[in-house]
């Protein structure tokens, strides 16, 4: 049952995900849309529906997706996701629409340029790099 009454919001809030169907509460998100380099789950979240939620879970982070590996190395860390900028999607009425993501502790990623260009690693392939400043657009 929702709460109601003044300052209450009748719409439950949802997480817009990589243009798939945006839902509440989730305990696995990709990260980075289109690629499965980082894979936030077991997610436990805490003020969802305010203007932001905070999440704690843990990473698996595939270590060659941005270096010059023959074969995907997954390795967990802890991980802490921020939702927050709800605005509008069609079907959901309130949506999360801007991602943050810190690691716990030290980032798998260090040393690794904001802006990478992945052609230089995979030939004819565009894929996503990291996200500057570990902030992702999520789009509807």
């Amino acid at each position: 049952m929702q709460p109601s009454g003044p300052g209450c919001r009748s719409s439950p809030a949802t997480l817009a995900y990589c243009g798939g169907r945006p839902q509440a509460r989730p305990d696995v998100v990709n990260v980075i849309c289109n690629s499965n380099d980082i894979m936030a789950r077991k997610l436990t979240w805490s003020g969802w529906g305010s203007s932001f939620a905070t999440a704690r879970g843990m990473a698996e982070v595939d270590l060659c997706a941005f270096e010059d590996c023959h074969i995907d190395s997954f390795h967990p860390y802890p991980i802490v996701l921020i939702a927050s900028r709800i605005g509008r999607c069609a079907g959901s009425p309130r949506a999360y629409l801007r991602l943050q993501y810190v690691f716990v502790g030290r980032s798998p990623f260090q040393g690794v340029p904001a802006r990478l260009d992945m052609s230089n690693f995979i030939v004819g392939a565009r894929r996503p790099g990291p996200p500057p400043h570990q902030t992702v657009s999520l789009t509807c």
